[in-house]
């Protein structure tokens, strides 16, 4: 088998995002970071960023949601049972939204930040 040349073209996953994700690389650089975490201390960071979460003064949270104590679906992903309704997204204007990177919205109908990253690349 004959060694691929170093400058052959080749096609990277890098090619394949879109601007939003080529602008800012905080969500990537914060996600690498809490998969270098033990398990017990990611978790740990989302108890630290629920304190921060904005999702219950939504107006598409409810009360079902509230019980449920769902929080920070930027982060552990959308509701599966509470919110199938968007009363207005107030995602962008959330204290988490700038320090993670996020892009998207309507995370509690769409799933975590990752998810629709994931979705968009598939477009």
């Amino acid at each position: 088998m004959r060694p691929v040349s170093s400058s052959a073209p080749f096609i990277t996953s890098r090619t394949l995002l879109n601007p939003v994700e080529t602008m800012s690389d905080t969500f990537r650089d914060v996600t690498r970071e809490l998969k270098a975490r033990k398990k017990e201390e990611r978790w740990k960071r989302y108890e630290d960023w629920k304190k921060s979460c904005c999702c219950p003064e939504c107006p598409s949270y409810n009360d079902c949601a509230s019980r449920g104590r769902e929080l920070l679906y930027c982060v552990l992903g959308m509701s599966n049972v509470c919110i199938r309704e968007d009363r207005h997204c107030i995602c962008p204007k959330c204290a988490l939204y700038p320090e993670l990177g996020l892009s998207g919205k309507d995370f509690c109908m769409k799933g975590s930040e990752a998810a629709v990253r994931y979705e968009r690349s598939l477009e």
